[in-house]
C-alpha cells in the first residue's frame, strides 16, 4: 500500500508550486496521483514527487564554458 500520502496543498508546498500548477501537471500526466472515486480527494505520494522531480531535473552541460564566447552577435 502507498505510504506517505500528501494532499494537493501539501504536495504543492513540497514542490514549491501553486495548486493550480500541480493540477495542470497532474492533468497532463506528468505527476502520478491517487483518487479513490471520480470527483473525490486527490492524494500524491512522496515517490510520485521524487519521480516527477527526477524527470524535471536537467543535467548541467559542462562542455559549454564561458570562455567559448556568447551566442549573441557583437554590437557594431
Amino acid at each position: 500500500m502507498a505510504r506517505n500520502l500528501l494532499s494537493r496543498k501539501e504536495a504543492a508546498a513540497r514542490l514549491g508550486i501553486s495548486e493550480r500548477t500541480l493540477d495542470s501537471e497532474r492533468s497532463a500526466g506528468y505527476l502520478a496521483y491517487i483518487q479513490r472515486k471520480p470527483g473525490g480527494k486527490v492524494y500524491i505520494t512522496e515517490d510520485a514527487i521524487a519521480e516527477y522531480l527526477a524527470r524535471a531535473t536537467h543535467q548541467a552541460r559542462p562542455e559549454l564554458k564561458l570562455t567559448q564566447g556568447t551566442y549573441r552577435r557583437r554590437r557594431a
